[in-house]
């Protein structure tokens, strides 16, 4: 449930990191991949982050998403905080998410109840026994999975350029037409068709966020047939301590829905990423607000 929940919140910087990964996995031993790669694992291991992301999906020139988001996490502690705006075509809603005391905290603009989301026994041993796989990841085991990873590089690595200023290093791979691999456009195709295939789940969050998931997932283009991803960039900017401060990256899709219609999608994700091991998470004193357990993915 919670985890669900954190899709509408951080599920666009997730994009963010599928596009971050999506790079990482093409490119092998170059100047720009080298960089980074460094920057990646370095920004990684900040104990604390202040995010601030923008999404955007058009679709023929129209604008069918916005997403605004202020997150402030720590990892440490297991708290996180999250102002965000979402605008559909018939929708826009503010709300507040919090994670704090294992619970997960809910306002947004239309109530001024809280509503709050406490795993179960079953959720908190599952989120349990996640914490404790992660704090005893084997570093070995990683250094593998970089190693084959590298291997698979292929000839993308000579477009990750790098370009080193006074106090800061511009990483960028732009890949139009041909450069993008024929597998990354079978997998690509595959991901999009599954996308927009209706799984007969329910996601109605009106009762809570006062947002219908699925009038947002319907607005959305459904591609099946010609689907080609037409070019990727992702333009990066790493501080004098090594950590990613900026990233932008698009994706442009083409492809005809069921119709016959033809779709050109950008998918765009700025995220930057300021206050490393610095930030302080916001929390929300419940004491004498109208609060309300809720559970809010309900068929």
């Amino acid at each position: 449930m919670k985890k669900k929940l954190a899709m509408m919140g951080v599920g666009a910087v997730a994009g963010s990191m599928l596009l971050m990964s999506s790079v990482y996995a093409g490119v092998g031993e170059a100047p720009g991949y080298n960089a980074y790669k460094s920057a990646i694992k370095n920004t990684a291991a900040v104990k604390n982050v202040t995010e601030r992301m923008n999404l955007s999906i058009e679709d023929n020139g129209k604008v069918l998403l916005q997403v605004n988001s202020t997150g402030k996490t720590n990892k440490e502690a297991h708290t996180g905080s999250a102002d965000i705006t979402l605008k559909g075509e018939a929708t826009e809603q503010s709300f507040q998410i919090y994670h704090q005391e294992d619970k997960t905290i809910i306002k947004t603009d239309l109530s001024d109840t809280y509503q709050i989301i406490e795993p179960d026994k079953a959720e908190r041993d599952m989120l349990k026994k996640h914490k404790d796989h992660i704090e005893q990841f084997d570093p070995a085991m990683a250094k593998d999975m970089e190693n084959v990873i590298d291997e698979l590089a292929g000839n993308l690595k000579n477009y990750v350029t790098l370009k080193e200023e006074s106090k800061t290093k511009e990483v960028e791979m732009h890949l139009t037409g041909t450069q993008i691999p024929a597998v990354a456009n079978a997998i690509g195709s595959l991901f999009i068709k599954a996308s927009g295939r209706d799984h007969g789940e329910e996601m109605n969050l009106s009762s809570t966020l006062g947002v219908n998931v699925n009038n947002i997932k319907d607005s959305l283009p459904k591609l099946t047939d010609d689907i080609k991803i037409d070019s990727v960039n992702l333009d990066a900017t790493v501080n004098a301590d090594n950590r990613i401060t900026n990233q932008t990256a698009a994706i442009e899709i083409s492809g005809k829905d069921r119709g016959g219609t033809a779709h050109h999608v950008i998918v765009k994700v700025d995220l930057g990423l300021s206050e490393f091991n610095n930030t302080t998470p916001d929390t929300v004193n419940l004491t004498g607000k109208k609060v309300e357990n809720v559970k809010p993915f309900m068929p």
